[in-house]
């Protein structure tokens, strides 16, 4: 395996501030990013291998990912290679690099070019998270030591030798997970949890085909347009192993949608715009119209975000990145006493293939400390 890599962390770290935010960039094939993250993953959330809990559905994870996702399984090879097993031994399971856990509420907006500065599509995104940890999220303790869930965000550059180059944010699986990104060819997607649907049943176990954290950098790695998307969507079995989450997808050409299942999950919807396109947490299949969202708050104040959010993209002027970054501010999550923040705010430029990105550090006397912007670009 022949490949280059390089790490580094540009913001938080220190005492007092709430994330370690590391840049990667990773060059090679796909079995020589694996073994690099493998490196990564280890050394700094101490994942190693672990027995397989049930050997035909690893079996059968292995061979959905030769099927459908040749390069999620090129890069699982290279894990395992890094931790010297069996790739093809189902009793043990290195193919997540998984540390933390969660799901994320957030805010995004897709900019088509024609409403742009520039003419270049935007999408900009709230992520907005817990600050606890999992033992105070499941109602204990703090326990000495823990750090939040959300304390190591990634931003993974990645140069494969065959396939799409990649720029996303990763949380939770250094192997498959990533929350929002962009690609080569433009396609940026994004995700946020859909906390509408009722009678949720997540799998608490890896299933064979995509979780809600792996459809994100699937799509990047396999598509260059919201076409492409839809079909390998259509394609591809989807599951959740925590919350439901429901995705937007766009392009430089312009187009956008958002890609939902049913309450039941038992269905699959896909709703399209040609213009400023807004998604928080509620479906946007069962609430098409902002205009007509429920006159309440909504859950997570999931309608009170979307109507602010639109009203403050409401306007006859095009828009910039420093434009947006004010405008999107209005639905940041800063209340006193509420364990959640906007943990990130990004924006992508699908013309310029770029991220900018600035970070929640911590809270003081005087208000949020952030990071400044980071901007990178493949």
């Amino acid at each position: 395996m022949t490949g280059s890599f390089k790490e580094e962390i540009l913001a938080g770290g220190k005492e007092g501030e709430f994330c370690t935010f590391r840049h990667l960039v990773l060059r090679g094939t796909q079995e020589a990013i694996g073994a690099a993250l493998a490196d990564v993953a280890a050394r700094n959330h101490g994942v190693a291998p672990k027995a397989s809990a049930d050997v035909i559905m690893t079996r059968a994870r292995r061979r959905w990912r030769q099927m459908c996702y040749p390069q999620l399984a090129a890069r699982t090879r290279g894990a395992a290679a890094h931790f010297g097993v069996d790739p093809e031994d189902d009793s043990v399971d290195s193919s997540a690099l998984e540390f933390g856990f969660g799901a994320s509420g957030c805010s995004i907006a897709w900019i088509p070019p024609d409403r742009a500065a520039g003419h270049d599509g935007l999408l900009s995104r709230n992520f907005d998270f817990t600050t606890q940890t999992m033992a105070e999220l499941l109602g204990g303790p703090s326990v000495p030591g823990d750090a939040p869930m959300a304390a190591y965000p990634y931003v993974i550059e990645s140069y494969p030798s065959d396939g799409h180059a990649t720029l996303l944010m990763c949380l939770f699986d250094l192997a498959s997970g990533g929350f929002d990104g962009i690609n080569d060819a433009g396609l940026v997607v994004a995700l946020a949890a859909d906390d509408q649907s009722g009678g949720a049943e997540p799998s608490f176990t890896p299933q064979a085909g995509l979780a809600e954290h792996e459809i994100c950098r699937f799509l990047l790695e396999t598509c260059a347009t919201v076409d492409d998307a839809i079909e390998a969507l259509r394609l591809a079995r989807q599951y959740y192993l925590f919350v439901p989450c429901h995705y937007l997808i766009a392009d430089p050409s312009g187009r956008s949608l958002v890609w939902e299942h049913g309450v039941s999950y038992n269905d699959e919807h896909v709703v399209w715009s040609d213009q400023t396109q807004i998604i928080t947490n509620h479906l946007a299949w069962n609430h098409p119209s902002i205009a007509e969202l429920p006159a309440d708050a909504g859950t997570s104040w999931t309608f009170d975000r979307a109507r602010r959010l639109a009203g403050a993209l409401d306007t006859q002027d095009d828009l910039d990145a420093g434009e947006l970054k004010r405008r999107h501010s209005c639905v940041r999550i800063l209340e006193p006493g509420l364990p959640v923040r906007t943990l990130w705010h990004n924006i992508y430029n699908t013309t310029a293939r770029t991220m900018e990105i600035s970070l929640h550090l911590a809270d003081t006397a005087t208000g949020e400390r952030r990071s400044p912007y980071f901007t990178f670009g493949i």
